[in-house]
């Protein structure tokens, strides 16, 4: 019996030390495709701080990498204004005064216009930025 119990004991034992070899092992090591997700760049944390103020945005454009995480806080200093990029489906409104933050990630390249959608002064629709995302 005692034979019999030491081979169901080694057999174990020799399993756990298999297991725990292979976990140590990079991925690519052993060959193993990785996931969409994984081998997409994932990019930096990019953020910016932008003021409506006088029918303009400052900073007038801003520019990041493809697959940045792009995190933005709008203040509107003088009047209402909002915070628009259509391609991205971001419309972020702020009383006078009041700060918003919105986040996304810039997963298509090319230049995008931010613009204030609100139509109370004509003025607004002069205020236009630049997105590059490169």
């Amino acid at each position: 019996m005692r034979a019999r119990q030491w081979l169901v004991f080694a057999t174990f034992a020799a399993t756990v030390v298999l297991l725990v070899s292979v976990a140590a092992q990079p991925l690519d090591r052993l060959g193993a495709v990785r996931s969409a997700a994984e081998g997409q760049d994932q990019g930096q944390v990019r953020e910016f701080t932008i003021i409506g103020n006088n029918y303009a945005f400052s900073p007038a454009s801003i520019q990041v990498n493809k697959n940045d995480l792009v995190k933005i806080t709008f203040t509107a200093q003088d009047i209402p204004h909002s915070f628009t990029i259509e391609e991205y489906r971001i419309v972020k409104r702020a009383s006078a005064g009041q700060t918003v933050t919105l986040e996304f990630r810039a997963d298509q390249a090319g230049r995008f216009t931010y613009f204030c959608n609100l139509t109370q002064d004509p003025k607004c629709r002069d205020m236009k930025g630049i997105l590059t995302v490169r």
